[in-house]
């Protein structure tokens, strides 16, 4: 057992010997690789070793960040998620979180035809639904990683100096990458506020979906774009209310929508009826949802009303 635990000892050590380090950025200039040697003393103080410590490269592998989208995301039968579809430099999880969001859509496109409620030209949405927006965080993505770039490689030589001076850079320093990893981490427009704009399953209207950057966006009933967010009287979020496939929202009791439910279960379509009393809801802001950041798909589809007629509350 003593040469077990000797053993592992030894391993741990060389492991502990061994740092990785990472230089993200373009090929050094040889005035830029003197500007790194200038500021080694301090990154090893910053380290906790003196300026005297000495390491040995052990190997070097060079690794070239790119950003990459396939031109289509389906040929025939074989459909493409994830990574098969688009790579980029790792940044907060966005390549991951698209390939969930490609595998989610193309999961409930399949489900609906192999249920026998939707032909087999409803599965034409996954690439025209994903392959643009995923066009779209593969530059936010690639541009937020360059931006990062820059700035950590922009160390001021005086960030640890003890003067005013120092002080001043080290709050500049600071504050720039405060804003970058607050767009990157908190990128709620990059989350919620992009659309679908060119879906053969989708009815559009005449309006316009709003614009968004990474961080900002604005809620929207546009067809295309996510169903707004808004809390019930019951404290409830109005997607907790909606059901597990498409959900019909009335807000009037005293309409009657069984007409369209029966023309729903007829064609097998499964829709289910939420009827709500929202606190804080236009009367004109939402006439049919989906959970599925759509508006709905419902025989007409997606569908905004700019007016409601004063006795109708769908």
């Amino acid at each position: 057992m003593g040469d077990v635990f000797s053993q592992s000892r030894a391993l741990w050590k060389r492991l502990c010997d061994r740092w990785p380090r990472n230089v993200t950025g373009p090929q050094l200039s040889e005035g830029e690789r003197t500007r790194i040697r200038l500021r080694r003393p301090r990154l090893g103080l910053a380290k906790g070793v003196g300026a005297d410590f000495s390491y040995e490269i052990i190997r070097k592998e060079d690794w070239t960040g790119r950003r990459l989208v396939a031109d289509k995301f389906r040929d025939g039968r074989v459909f493409i998620c994830g990574d098969a579809a688009h790579l980029w430099v790792p940044m907060a999880g966005y390549g991951m979180n698209a390939g969930i969001a490609d595998a989610t859509n193309l999961a409930w496109l399949l489900a609906a035809h192999l249920a026998g409620w939707a032909p087999a030209s409803i599965l034409n949405a996954h690439e025209a639904e994903r392959l643009p927006i995923t066009e779209q965080v593969s530059v936010f993505a690639m541009n937020h990683a360059l931006s990062l770039s820059r700035q950590r490689s922009d160390v001021p030589l005086n960030i640890d100096a003890d003067d005013e001076a120092g002080e001043e850079a080290r709050k500049s320093l600071g504050q720039q990458a405060y804003d970058l990893n607050v767009r990157q981490y908190c990128c709620g427009g990059l989350n919620f506020g992009y659309f679908y704009h060119s879906s053969p399953i989708i009815a559009y209207d005449e309006g316009s979906p709003p614009i968004y950057g990474m961080a900002n966006f604005t809620p929207s009933t546009v067809p295309g774009c996510r169903v707004p967010h808004i809390w019930l009287d019951d404290g409830r979020s109005l997607y907790d209310a909606l059901g597990p496939n498409y959900t019909l929202l009335r807000l009037d009791p005293s309409v009657d929508a069984a007409s369209l439910m029966a023309e729903a279960a007829r064609a097998g379509v499964p829709v289910d009826l939420s009827t709500l009393s929202p606190r804080k809801l236009r009367r004109s802001m939402i006439a049919l949802s989906s959970w599925r950041e759509r508006t709905s798909m419902l025989r007409g589809a997606a569908m905004r009303r700019q007016r409601i007629p004063a006795n109708s509350s769908i």
